[in-house]
């Protein structure tokens, strides 16, 4: 007993006056890892008074040997109250020179529970304590993962674009073509993963024709947008457009199309609807392209010819004049 007391007195300066406080007698006690502990929790207590523990998970179970909750059926040196799911207990040493070991075990949803041993030891007079509260160490911060810079953009979490997920693209830009506002709204709705803008809707001219931006929609799932831009021939010729010639621009970034729907023959002053899906930039990275971009929208005219086309074939018998 000798060596537990002078560590406790030592507390108390050398030559300090008697008129000094009494030590603290509710403690708290920081609890390292349970695989490093080596030794019980020393408390020290006296028959006169009941020492509480304050736990830092709810009681799961308790052991020890000399401890009984009811002492006029069970003989022991301590009393204990405790209740399972409690975060306190209580103990009181009814024998001079009390002293036993009790294993606490504590744990509770948000963790793994945990046992701690508690050494109850007869205390000089004057130093038991009353309190006892267990702090849990804190976790341990998580490692944060290497930072390495690398000269192209990460490769997307997202599923690969794909034929099948760019023709799916393509039938989903014809059907919002032909649905009205409220219609649209509701596609948007029943699916999350598709991002929809109206464009500006204003014609650009290129000569014999021109070409209008409607609406653009983005699949989140792969990163691809798909654009609707409306054609109109402006001359009396029929023209026939260039499947490979399309191109989009968002600022000052170009974007060739990789996947059209669109006729490739337009009568005189006939409109038709392009609709165009960018996969991918053109080194084949992401594009992280927004449908509300200001986009513009361009192609590549290959010929005209006469709509109408007439040939002068000779009758035989009759004189041509």
């Amino acid at each position: 007993m000798t060596a537990w007391v002078l560590p406790l007195l030592a507390v108390i300066p050398a030559g300090a006056p008697a008129s000094d406080p009494a030590p603290a007698s509710i403690v708290r006690v920081a609890l390292g890892p349970e695989a490093e502990e080596v030794r019980p929790v020393a408390v020290p207590t006296e028959p006169e008074n009941t020492v509480e523990l304050d736990l830092p998970a709810p009681l799961v179970d308790w052991a020890g040997r000399g401890f009984t909750p009811d002492p006029e059926r069970f003989a022991g040196d301590f009393v204990i109250e405790a209740a399972r799911g409690s975060p306190r207990c209580f103990v009181t040493p009814v024998t001079a020179g009390a002293h036993r070991v009790l294993h606490v075990v504590v744990g509770g949803a948000d963790g793994p529970g945990r046992s701690i041993a508690v050494e109850f030891v007869p205390a000089p007079s004057g130093l038991a304590w009353t309190k006892v509260a267990f702090d849990l160490p804190p976790p341990a911060a998580a490692a944060f993962p290497p930072v390495t810079l690398t000269p192209h953009p990460p490769r997307p979490r997202l599923r690969e674009a794909s034929p099948d997920s760019e023709l799916g693209l393509l039938r989903t830009l014809r059907l919002l073509l032909n649905l009205p506002t409220n219609g649209v709204a509701a596609v948007a709705a029943a699916n999350p993963n598709l991002e929809i803008a109206a464009l500006d809707g204003r014609p650009r001219s290129f000569g014999d024709y021109t070409l209008t931006p409607r609406f653009a929609v983005r699949d989140a799932t792969t990163g691809s947008v798909g654009l609707c831009a409306s054609a109109a021939n402006q001359t009396s010729r029929r023209l026939l457009f260039d499947p490979a010639g399309w191109v989009v621009r968002a600022g000052d970034r170009v974007y060739p199309v990789g996947t059209v729907d669109f006729p490739s023959a337009l009568e005189p002053a006939a409109t038709a609807a392009a609709f165009l899906v960018v996969a991918a930039g053109p080194n084949g990275e992401p594009t992280r392209l927004r449908p509300a971009n200001p986009w513009e929208v361009s192609a590549t005219l290959q010929a005209s010819a006469d709509a109408r086309p007439v040939r002068r074939t000779g009758i035989e018998g009759l004189d041509s004049r």
